[in-house]
């Protein structure tokens, strides 16, 4: 992997959001919210040889070129906001490119004196939650007392993060940056759960001090609640007949 700067911009201990996809694509949908709603301004990407589809085209017979030295990998910066963002479109799923991955996250936030690292990520819980909870967890006691004054509930016991969204808080910590982990709570790990989306993002936009406008993320948890509460309703109803029927026969 190879770090390649466009610019290298001027800021002052500026923080950096961290999102890629993941469980209820919560750190994704963070991230990918507040570039579209800030127009932050790419600065550097991470270019990985040979990252494309193991496939060619043809056309009546010709060869079609594929764009193979597109990145999927993206950092982008506002000078306004003094913030960083980083977009990555996929997690490697193997140990030595996801560790990799964060590290050279971490580098690019080293060279531009980033303060704090962020991200925010689902933690999975059983059974629907109304109102999603969003704990924290940190690289120091002092984060976590500030995540305190915050409102911010901290993660108790053991727990563990996989995936390159929880490893750039290590290897941040092991490159003397702050880090700081928001767990937006989620019942459907496998889907986008926006209604955990919503939640981590207004807690996020809260600590970073970014006032962004949450109406439409917030529309879409509501109806999102609705129909999964109307869907809930109607497999009640269902269940009870079928009991019914099976008490007559």
């Amino acid at each position: 992997m190879e770090i390649q700067f466009h610019k290298r911009p001027e800021m002052k201990k500026p923080k950096m959001l961290v999102g890629l996809p993941g469980m209820g694509m919560v750190a994704k949908n963070t991230v990918t919210t507040f570039i579209e709603l800030l127009k932050p301004e790419l600065f550097a990407e991470i270019q990985v040889p040979y990252l494309s589809p193991s496939l060619a085209l043809f056309e009546k017979g010709l060869v079609v070129p594929m764009k193979r030295d597109e990145s999927l990998f993206k950092f982008y910066f506002s000078s306004e906001k003094n913030i960083i963002f980083f977009s990555g479109e996929m997690q490697f799923g193997f140990m030595t490119q996801d560790n990799e991955l964060a590290q050279k996250i971490v580098e690019v936030a080293k060279q531009c004196d980033v303060d704090t690292i962020y991200t925010v990520i689902a933690t999975h819980v059983e059974g629907y939650v109304e109102d999603p909870k969003v704990f924290g967890v940190a690289t120091s006691q002092e984060l976590l007392d500030h995540l305190r004054s915050e409102s911010v509930e901290i993660a108790a016991g053991s727990m563990q993060i996989s995936g390159v969204n929880g490893l750039v808080i290590e290897y941040a910590q092991r490159m003397g940056i702050n880090g700081v982990a928001l767990l937006s709570e989620t019942a459907f790990p496998q889907a986008l759960d926006i209604k955990a989306c919503y939640a981590g993002l207004k807690k996020a936009s809260e600590l970073l001090g970014i006032e962004i406008d949450l109406g439409v993320i917030q529309k879409e948890a509501r109806k999102f609640e609705e129909g999964f509460k109307k869907y809930m309703k109607e497999m009640q109803v269902k269940k009870s007949s079928e009991e019914d029927l099976s008490y007559i026969g």
